[in-house]
């Protein structure tokens, strides 16, 4: 990773389904799916009174909870 990049802060909805499906694309190789799942999350903006915020998660987030880990930058 450069070194100076940073992951986005936003906040997305994702159900366990979803890192299930991360975690079974991830096993088959489906690394297009992977990055098209990524690119197709839609920041929550403004949060719902019925959205529990619990349920929401960063992208750091995401990546964790899948058993991936990122390369640490080099400083």
């Amino acid at each position: 990773m450069p070194k100076d990049f940073k992951l986005p802060e936003d906040r997305y909805i994702i159900h366990e389904s979803d890192i299930m499906d991360i975690l079974i694309a991830y096993n088959n190789q489906d690394y297009e799916w992977i990055l098209y799942f990524f690119e197709s999350l839609v920041p929550v903006q403004n949060i719902k009174k019925n959205i529990q915020p619990e349920s929401m998660y960063t992208f750091n987030e995401v990546i964790k909870m899948a058993g991936i880990t990122l390369p640490k930058n080099n400083e």
